[in-house]
């Protein structure tokens, strides 16, 4: 069996980096270093690099969520004493993360730390070419771990002028890991009301399976098909029917290059898009996608799904997101002597138009950890030295299996749980912490990691992305050329989910609207950045 490591350690720690952003300064301190006589913490070396206690803020979405549970939480508590740090909170949300980071750039109020998914786009090369944002110390010596990190093929390649300016936030050990991404759920017992005997293995299958259910509507819920967590993520899905390369994680600047007819071209705008979209439309116009697609919100997607209202649901997270947002937040309340894994079903990866299963791709990391330029050299230093605390393997343990000899113990190379309580709901801060720094989502499936809380869920995981692994495969593309600078593709962003709801919205023939989309970015540079790319390419030797 294959095992991964999972980033989960790292992420928490990049959230909890996150939550400390003082942005606005609208929240109060949640303060870890304290002495019980209402002290800071203090230390007897003057060499001690954690003498001095520092506030840190962090940006993080939806960090008010799970900030007011931090006094409870031992392993935050620790690690804040540990550090001699507060951690100031900031929130943002899925909605209007990208806009006040930008606004907070612009007038100066960034919080020290904050995660976001801006590299390619052209606010990221304004922020390090105007000093908004600080670049990692040159020497890395006192952070050997974060040092070892930025060693990956692709995170290494992020240097700019030989610095590094953010933390990527790395997921998997290969982009094959991307199958997790974009997870697919159906409700298998409202298929086998309807009449459905077999899982479906091709587009076709699918389409038929939730047809049936949407026709019967087993419960009288006037149940529809297909629903999403946000419209970002639709084309990490329709794209797979025939055009796998052009699948994005809706930054608009990850766009993947394909060769077609001698020259390279976005995959997004192959010749290979048009059945793609003419599948989704045909999907969506017999009532195959939720009607409502296009106001789609995490929280409202999930219950829909739980509740019955819609048959299939498109996510992100992995099996981790599964367990915690779709499991243990509602369906164990919603049917709590109902088994989740023999009612709802992770659809494997499907047989495109050439009758290959192809999964979407993305980087092996997503979204970056960013640190405001004005922190000094001493809170620039303790938060490297928290990074590197998070991805050593005493952290790594910690934020993934939880205290040693009170939530596990060591029996040869393998860790025993202590008790079968959620160690998320435990210490609410772990992933937090972990994810600020890397999601390490990997880690995850392995049978003998608690992160995945529901036992048969982390069963289904593991099965799921060994199939998986032997089953299906990444699209052809070079991942070069999608970093590639040049001065017109320095300033294009590919927004296809956007593309994507014209099209499906429409009324128009479906080529027609695509046509139009086409020429909407030839008007902003689209063929100008093509040549200057196909131009650049061959001078680096790409073929």
């Amino acid at each position: 069996m294959q095992k991964l490591r999972k980033f989960s350690m790292l992420t928490i720690v990049l959230v909890m980096m996150a939550s400390l952003f003082a942005g606005c300064g609208t929240k109060e301190a949640v303060n870890e270093g304290n002495n019980s006589d209402g002290g800071t913490s203090t230390t007897t070396s003057s060499d001690d690099p954690f003498k001095d206690h520092l506030e840190i803020s962090l940006a993080y979405w939806d960090i008010d969520n799970v900030a007011a549970k931090f006094e409870h939480d031992k392993i935050f508590q620790d690690l804040m004493k540990k550090f001699n740090v507060t951690l100031k909170p900031v929130n943002v949300t899925w909605d209007d993360y990208v806009q006040k980071y930008q606004m907070w750039a612009a007038s100066g109020q960034l919080p020290d730390i904050f995660a976001t998914d801006a590299i390619g786009t052209q606010y990221y090369r304004n922020w390090v070419n105007q000093g908004i944002v600080k670049a990692l110390p040159e020497d890395m010596t006192a952070y050997p771990n974060l040092a070892k990190y930025f060693e990956t093929p692709d995170i290494k390649g992020l240097s700019e002028d030989g610095k590094f300016y953010n933390v990527p936030r790395r997921m998997f050990p290969t982009v094959q890991w991307s199958v997790l991404d974009r997870p697919v759920l159906y409700r298998w017992d409202l298929a086998q009301q309807a009449g459905i005997t077999k899982e479906p293995e091709t587009w076709d299958e699918f389409k038929a399976m939730l047809q049936a259910i949407v026709d019967k509507d087993p419960e009288g819920k006037k149940v529809t098909g297909l629903t999403s967590s946000t419209t970002k993520m639709l084309g990490g899905f329709f794209w797979l029917y025939g055009n796998a390369a052009a699948t994005s994680d809706g930054s608009g600047s990850d766009f993947k290059w394909v060769k077609e007819d001698g020259q390279f071209v976005p995959a997004v705008f192959s010749k290979n898009s048009l059945p793609a979209l003419q599948n989704m439309r045909e999907m969506f116009d017999n009532k195959l996608v939720d009607p409502d697609i296009a106001l789609t919100k995490p929280d409202t997607a999930y219950d829909k799904f739980v509740s019955g209202k819609s048959a299939a649901l498109l996510m992100g997270g992995g099996f981790t997101g599964i367990d915690q947002n779709v499991y243990e937040k509602r369906w164990k309340t919603a049917y709590p002597d109902v088994d989740f894994t023999e009612n709802v079903k992770v659809l494997k990866p499907l047989k495109g138009l050439d009758g290959e299963r192809y999964h979407p791709v993305f980087k092996t990391y997503w979204s970056e950890s960013y640190f405001n330029a004005k922190l000094d050299d001493k809170k620039m230093d303790r938060i490297m030295r928290i990074y590197d605390y998070v991805l050593s393997q005493e952290g790594l343990d910690l934020l993934t299996y939880g205290i040693e000899g009170e939530d596990y113990k060591v029996e040869g190379d393998k860790k025993v749980p202590l008790h079968e309580e959620n160690l998320n709901e435990k210490y609410p801060a772990k992933s937090l912490l972990l994810n600020l720094v890397t999601y390490n989502t990997s880690a995850a499936y392995d049978m003998d990691s608690p992160t995945i809380a529901n036992k048969k869920i982390r069963q289904e995981a593991v099965d799921f992305i060994n199939w998986s692994m032997e089953n299906s495969k990444v699209a052809d593309y070079d991942i070069r050329l999608t970093y590639m600078s040049t001065p017109s593709k320095d300033k294009f962003s590919v927004l296809d989910h956007d593309d994507l709801l014209k099209v499906m919205l429409s009324k128009e023939p479906v080529d027609q609207v695509w046509n139009d989309i086409v020429n909407n970015y030839k008007s902003k540079g689209l063929d100008k950045m093509i040549e200057e790319v196909n131009t650049k390419a061959k001078e680096s030797g790409i073929e």
